[in-house]
């Protein structure tokens, strides 16, 4: 009963409800140099949630997240910008009481419809084959409560293509998230959040 804590990126109000547009990042000043946009592709990125209670473990995943990258040099992977906009209720877990109980009493999604990351830095970038290994210094609003988390992420490239995977742990009562109970036994406080964001160029 915790389908929520995922992965990344403030935005503030936005619905997908209501919207159903990506997190728009800032206008580039008017002396800025011509930078690089991609938006995730909606097929293909997922985060998903792994939860652990005594001989209850589950886990919860959606695919309904949408967000854009906009970079500066891709050789050196500077002046980076990135937000995502997670729609709350379309985690799942399998059971779709347990999904419900969680919308309803945890997540509360009526009144948080999203979860929200917005990258405030990159850190310690590294440059690989194919890629980059780097730090994430992400602003992470769940559940009205908004907190400076850090991760480390390998991103990939492929064409126009990146590949962005990265895991942290979270916990529920950082947020404010009633922690839920089965019967006499209570899931553990962190849950493991993990994505896997795909993006390539916008048109």
């Amino acid at each position: 009963v915790l389908a929520f804590i995922c992965g990344s990126i403030l935005v503030a109000g936005l619905s997908f409800a209501r919207a159903g547009i990506a997190c728009e990042l800032p206008p580039l000043p008017e002396t800025a140099k011509p930078r690089a946009t991609d938006r995730l592709d909606e097929t293909k990125s997922v985060v998903r949630f792994d939860a652990k209670a005594f001989m209850h473990d589950f886990t919860g995943k959606t695919f309904k997240l949408l967000g854009s990258i906009r970079v500066g040099d891709l050789d050196r992977f500077t002046d980076v910008e990135a937000c995502v906009t997670i729609d709350a209720a379309s985690l799942e877990t399998g059971i779709a009481t347990r999904d419900g109980i969680m919308r309803d009493d945890h997540l509360e999604t009526a009144k948080f419809p999203t979860i929200d990351f917005v990258l405030k830095q990159v850190e310690a970038v590294s440059r690989q084959s194919g890629g980059w290994d780097f730090t994430a210094r992400v602003t992470l609003l769940l559940h009205g409560v908004s907190r400076e988390i850090i991760f480390p992420v390998r991103g990939r490239q492929a064409g126009e293509t990146v590949r962005l995977p990265a895991e942290v742990p979270l916990k529920m009562t950082d947020y404010r998230i009633r922690i839920p109970k089965f019967l006499f036994f209570a899931v553990e406080d962190q849950v493991v959040v993990s994505f896997d964001v795909i993006a390539k160029r916008a048109q």
